[in-house]
């Protein structure tokens, strides 16, 4: 059986987007994002909106983690651990779904 880190590693080296129906107004203080299928919305801070603009520059949630982990030098454990926990909060809103090729 796999432990909570294998398993958190394994699922960011899934590729993921944004869903269709997302959009988000960033400021200085961070991000609104809403979805206009759900009706909803939610605020993010500047490091949030720093992960989805990396996110939806085609980067792995594994790909950041090594990106903020070099730019803020934080150990690359701990970093992967709070994605990991900002992506399973970002599902639960429906904010995600998986990566689809470009036509």
């Amino acid at each position: 059986m796999s432990s909570p880190k294998e398993l958190s590693r394994e699922k960011a080296t899934f590729m993921t987007q944004l869903a269709d129906s997302i959009r988000r107004v960033s400021s200085a203080d961070g991000a609104i994002v809403m979805d206009l299928r759900r009706g909803t919305m939610f605020r993010v801070n500047p490091l949030g909106v720093r992960i989805l603009d990396l996110l939806d520059s085609g980067q792995s949630p594994a790909q950041i983690a090594v990106q903020l982990s070099a730019e803020f030098g934080v150990a690359l454990d701990r970093v992967e651990a709070d994605i990991a926990e900002f992506f399973s909060s970002l599902e639960a809103y429906g904010v995600l779904e998986p990566h689809r090729p470009k036509k």
